[in-house]
């Protein structure tokens, strides 16, 4: 089972409750096997058909639910999508990895806290329910350095060269397999296909090299305000729910769902 840490004021803050003892006999209730819980973290394991219970939003809601202090079941909004917010899905994917999802979620705070449990999830999600980022990836960008319509294609990895997250000058898809500690991790998922997946925004600047990485220039930081969401998969069923997730931590966090247009192309 997956493990969590949570910083332990978060927990206190989004649950109303600041009764440690009181946690620590209710929590285990929720079928959730608890390691520790102090004055700084809780650290727990999750069971693995609870993925919405990886994040400390989506932890709070399960909990204030089991125990009654809110009586009503959470519904999210979806706005309806922005002008020209809409993502093109090329057929040449179909072979390597067919599924794309998305969503946009705007005027969010984020603060390091926050950016720290986005990551979190993120990351937890890609270890179980995407299965080491081959049955789902994640993509979590700053929206405003891209221009809509985004389109989701595979290329030859020699074709195109973009900066990727954390880096500082360019590569091409095939580099960035090789170079990148990422791509060295991950890059079996597929390293055997004679295109990778690629996405792209209207200026044809690089978005995202899934299951891999980010490009650079989308990075999120505490600065950000407006986020693009995108979930790619081999599974259809659990990309859809892998951003359900994602985006109900976004709207936890404060945050503003926008709906994302898919047209296969």
């Amino acid at each position: 089972m997956p493990t969590v840490e949570f910083n332990t004021n978060e927990l206190t803050e989004l649950t109303g409750i600041s009764d440690l003892n009181f946690l620590r006999e209710r929590i285990p209730m929720l079928g959730v096997d608890m390691e520790c819980l102090d004055r700084d973290k809780a650290v727990m394991e999750i069971f693995p058909n609870r993925p919405d219970m990886l994040c400390v939003e989506g932890f709070a809601r399960a909990l204030k639910n089991f125990l009654g202090l809110k009586k009503e079941v959470n519904t999210y909004k979806v706005n309806d999508e922005i002008d020209g917010g809409e993502i093109f899905v090329d057929a040449s994917v179909k072979p390597v990895r067919p599924f794309i999802s998305s969503a946009i979620v705007k005027n969010l705070t984020i603060t390091d806290a926050r950016l720290k449990s986005l990551m979190n999830i993120q990351e937890k999600l890609h270890i179980t329910h995407g299965r080491n980022r081959k049955k789902v990836a994640i993509g979590i960008h700053n929206l405003d350095v891209l221009k809509f319509p985004v389109t989701y294609k595979a290329v030859n990895p020699k074709e195109y060269k973009f900066i990727p997250l954390n880096f500082e000058s360019s590569m091409d898809l095939d580099e960035i397999l090789r170079m990148s500690p990422k791509g060295i991790e991950y890059g079996k998922i597929i390293k055997n296909f004679a295109q990778f997946p690629l996405i792209v925004d209207a200026n044809n600047d690089a978005v995202s090299m899934p299951p891999i990485i980010n490009a650079d220039r989308t990075k999120v930081t505490t600065e950000t305000k407006n986020l693009f969401v995108e979930i790619t998969g081999t599974n259809e069923y659990a990309v859809e729910k892998a951003l359900a997730i994602v985006v109900c931590t976004l709207v936890d966090m404060g945050g503003e769902i926008y709906n994302v247009k898919i047209n296969k192309i």
